[in-house]
């Protein structure tokens, strides 16, 4: 079995500590009786007993530690589940709280309807309180701009766009380029050449902000002039050079210096040289770790062993966790499948009860 970093290397305390076990276990079979003695084999035995009972001892302690490490994993396993419950729960909350608000929004505006209704209803009963019959005025409708006549209402069953194309003016002059040229030339000709005249303000200040706008444009324009005589007196007494200057050259730079070119021949032999003692110091270590592996021949071995009967209980540890987690996931498929079902069956018989409600309402407004 190979060994690499993260798989028996470097060693750990459990590793080091069967190896000192290994190392002792050999030691004590060294000081045993051997078996040709036979005045020597109760005491043999004994010792042999007393290593067995120490030998279960341990063994217990290591199903004791393996069956803690089970209970860690099991607990942060439980953990995580009861988190993803809860998360699960609030969301379902959330679901039904959102749910609820809906159903009493929806509910509070059928109370404001029907309260509308009723008020609109009660109004119509006190305009005739004795609930004597009157005929339709015709006269008194077609002179209010205000009655069904010319504003019909739409909960009675009159729909005026849909007769909206009637009202779409069709001319000649508007829908072809013709017309509008005909158009054209009948205008007269201020209409198509505007003269516009700028309106003349009165000089004539008046008012405190247009006094104060005045003052400050006038200061404004004596601080200019006074800038523009400024300049005017400093470009009269620079006078432009009648020569060129001159332009010293700066001094010269050093020379630059050389070296001796290396031979190639000596540079060939130092390049030689660097590489032969790349070579020798690779093999020193490389030689070096190999004597090192032939030390610890032994350790390494011990190791290869060790690591091959943990690999067996930390692969059932796996399995076990990977279906512990498909099974959590399942369930939770399954929880939400069932809610979404729920919901459907809840909402499609209320929505269907409230569309017809609807129309028949509507019927009876319209008989």
């Amino acid at each position: 079995m190979l060994m690499f970093p993260g798989h028996g290397l470097p060693a750990g305390l459990p590793e080091v500590e069967m190896i000192e076990r290994a190392r002792a276990k050999r030691e004590w079979e060294a000081t045993l009786p051997p078996l040709s003695d036979i005045e020597q084999l109760g005491k043999r035995r004994q010792m042999m007993e007393e290593q067995e009972r120490k030998e279960w001892a341990y063994r217990e302690k290591e199903i004791e530690m393996l069956q803690q490490e089970k209970m860690a994993t099991l607990e942060k396993m439980m953990e995580a589940r009861d988190i993803e419950n809860k998360a699960l729960t609030e969301k379902r909350l959330e679901h039904l709280w959102n749910k609820k608000q809906l159903s009493n929004h929806k509910d509070m505006q059928r109370l404001r309807k029907h309260h509308v209704q009723a008020i609109r209803k009660l109004g119509d009963k006190h305009k005739n309180v004795e609930g004597k019959l009157e005929r339709r005025n015709i006269i008194k409708e077609y002179s209010n701009f205000s009655s069904q006549v010319y504003a019909p209402m739409t909960r009675i069953g009159v729909f005026l766009d849909n007769n909206a194309h009637q009202y779409q003016v069709v001319s000649h002059y508007k829908d072809t380029i013709q017309g509008l040229l005909e158009l054209e030339i009948g205008l007269p000709t201020p209409v198509l050449q505007p003269r516009i005249k700028a309106p003349v303000r009165d000089a004539k200040v008046i008012g405190y902000k247009a006094r104060q706008r005045k003052k400050l444009i006038s200061e404004l324009e004596k601080e200019y002039e006074e800038i523009h005589q400024e300049r005017k007196k400093a470009n009269e007494t620079q006078k432009p050079l009648r020569f060129l200057e001159v332009v010293e050259k700066p001094p010269p730079r050093p020379p630059t210096p050389t070296v001796q070119p290396v031979p190639e021949a000596v540079e060939a032999r130092e390049l030689a040289v660097l590489f032969l003692q790349k070579v020798l110091r690779g093999r020193a270590v490389q030689n070096r770790m190999f004597e090192g592996k032939e030390r610890r021949l032994e350790l390494i071995h011990e190791l290869r062993t060790t690591h091959a009967l943990q690999d067996t209980g930390q692969k059932a540890k796996e399995r076990e966790k990977s279906s512990l987690l498909t099974k959590q996931r399942q369930e939770a498929a399954n929880e939400h499948k069932d809610q979404v079902l729920q919901d459907l069956t809840e909402e499609g018989p209320a929505e269907e009860l409230g569309r017809q409600l609807d129309y028949l309402n509507k019927e009876l407004y319209r008989l």
